[in-house]
C-alpha cells in the first residue's frame, strides 16, 4: 500500500518530465532551473500516505526524489516531455504521462500533468479562478481529461529572488485530495 500511494506521489508531481536533469549544458542552454524541497501528502476514503520530496528541474527535464523521514530514499522518478520513469525497489515502470501511470496502478483519474507549472504558480484553463491583491492565482477548478471537476488551491506565496512562488498546492474532489507543502525554493534561472 505505501509503494502504490508513493509512487502515485511521484507520478502527482513529476507528470510531464523523464531524464536525469544534464550538468554539461552550457550556460546559454538553460532557460529553466530550480528546485524545492518539501513534503507530499494523499488522502483518499481508503487510505492516506506522505513522504518528502526533493524536486530538481533543468529545463524540460526533471529528476524527484522521494524519502523518509530518515533519509531513505523510497522512489526516483525522472521525466520530461516524452517520458516518466518511477523507480522503487523493483524495476522502473515507464510512460508517457504520468496521469496515465496513475491509472494503471490505481484506476484513479487525477489531473496532474501541469503540477511543474501549478508549483510555480502558473495555473491556466481554471474556472472561477480567484486571484490575490498581486494577481496570484490562489483557486479554480480544473476539469480532468474524463471530464471530472477539481478544485486546485495555491497559497502562502513566498518572493525568491525575483520570483513569487506558493509554498502550498491542494488539489481536491469528493473525498481525495492531494497536499504539496514547500519548505524551500532555489530558482538559479
Amino acid at each position: 500500500m505505501i509503494k502504490r500511494l508513493l509512487f502515485l506521489l511521484s507520478i502527482f508531481i513529476f507528470a510531464g518530465c523523464s531524464t536525469t536533469p544534464r550538468t554539461e549544458l552550457a550556460a546559454s542552454e538553460i532557460f529553466e532551473q530550480w528546485q524545492f524541497n518539501g513534503k507530499f501528502a494523499i488522502k483518499t476514503p481508503h487510505e492516506s500516505q506522505s513522504a518528502k520530496i526533493n524536486w530538481v528541474q533543468l529545463n524540460d527535464h526533471y529528476d524527484i526524489n522521494l524519502y523518509t523521514t530518515f533519509g531513505i530514499t523510497v522512489m526516483k522518478i525522472k521525466g520530461d516531455q516524452q517520458k516518466v520513469e518511477i523507480t522503487t525497489d523493483g524495476a522502473p515502470m515507464i510512460g508517457t504521462s504520468a496521469e496515465q501511470l496513475i491509472w494503471q496502478l490505481t484506476r484513479w483519474h487525477i489531473p496532474i500533468n501541469q503540477l511543474k507549472h501549478w508549483v510555480k504558480g502558473n495555473v491556466v484553463n481554471a474556472s472561477e479562478p480567484k486571484f490575490d491583491d498581486n494577481g496570484r492565482f490562489l483557486q479554480g477548478y480544473i476539469i480532468d481529461s474524463n471530464g471530472e471537476t477539481w478544485l486546485l488551491k495555491l497559497g502562502k506565496y513566498k518572493r525568491i529572488g525575483s520570483h513569487s512562488r506558493p509554498t502550498t498546492l491542494r488539489l481536491s474532489k469528493d473525498k481525495m485530495f492531494l497536499k504539496l507543502a514547500i519548505s524551500t525554493w532555489q530558482i538559479d534561472k
